[in-house]
């Protein structure tokens, strides 16, 4: 037990850094390697969301003028509503499927990114486009605890200020996480020792986000996001291939 949560705390700690760096990241990262080091797959998309949302609070309380509320209401709203039907089938499938399934998920996000990130266009912003961001943010957020890759390019096209976008980006990953911790918190993903790996990871989550706001405006943010996304890459392979 003592050197599981000794792994939450370091890869909480790296995670946040990510994401307090990128303005996302929390659950790609961390979900390269939780799902191998706790119990069962739900128990480790489970606490992925309880972190990631505790790392999103920490930025948004020092954050939070600069939210872009009007941009929130339709991503959100499909989010939830796709969410909460995933969530309730996802209980039934076996961790084993689930980790091939993160593993696809993975390479392909990826891949998408390596090849295409800052390169979204301005129709992301449209309503329609924001509803289906909402419902593929739900799939990913529900099944691998990483809602991220859709709204990142949401916000990327219609968010050009650049704490405008780290705040809202931060909104979004909290209020996600909170509707993730309504619907889970009847499905069996939490255990008893769901507090205990709470704390561990939050010591690394603050910690992560310490350090992240120091390399904010130092780190080459492009090459970062590129190793992430490299990382990533391995990662769903190595999954896909187990």
């Amino acid at each position: 037990m003592s050197e599981l949560l000794i792994w939450v705390l370091l890869l909480s700690a790296v995670a946040s850094f990510v994401q307090r760096v990128s303005g996302f990241g929390f659950g790609i990262f961390i979900m390269m390697f939780l799902p191998y080091i706790m119990p069962s797959y739900n128990e480790a998309v489970a606490l992925s969301g309880l972190l990631s949302g505790t790392t999103a609070l920490l930025i948004v309380v020092c954050n939070f003028k600069y939210i872009c509320w009007a941009r929130i209401p339709v991503v959100l709203l499909f989010n939830a509503l796709v969410s909460f039907f995933v969530i309730s089938y996802m209980a039934s499938l076996s961790s084993a499927f689930m980790l091939r399934c993160l593993g696809a998920a993975l390479v392909l996000v990826a891949i998408y990114f390596l090849l295409f990130d800052g390169k979204a266009g301005k129709s992301f912003a449209s309503v329609w486009a924001q509803c289906v961001i909402g419902a593929l943010s739900g799939v990913m957020g529900a099944m691998f605890g990483m809602p991220g890759p859709p709204v990142v390019l949401y916000g990327v096209s219609a968010i050009p200020d650049k704490r405008a976008y780290m705040a809202t980006m931060q909104a979004f990953w909290l209020l996600f996480n909170c509707f993730y911790l309504l619907c889970r918190s009847s499905g069996g993903y939490y255990t008893e020792n769901t507090p205990l790996y709470w704390v561990a990871g939050l010591l690394g989550v603050v910690s992560g986000v310490f350090l992240g706001a120091k390399c904010y405006r130092k780190l080459g943010n492009a090459t970062f996001k590129r190793i992430v996304y490299s990382v990533m890459l391995l990662s769903g392979i190595t999954a896909l291939l187990k």
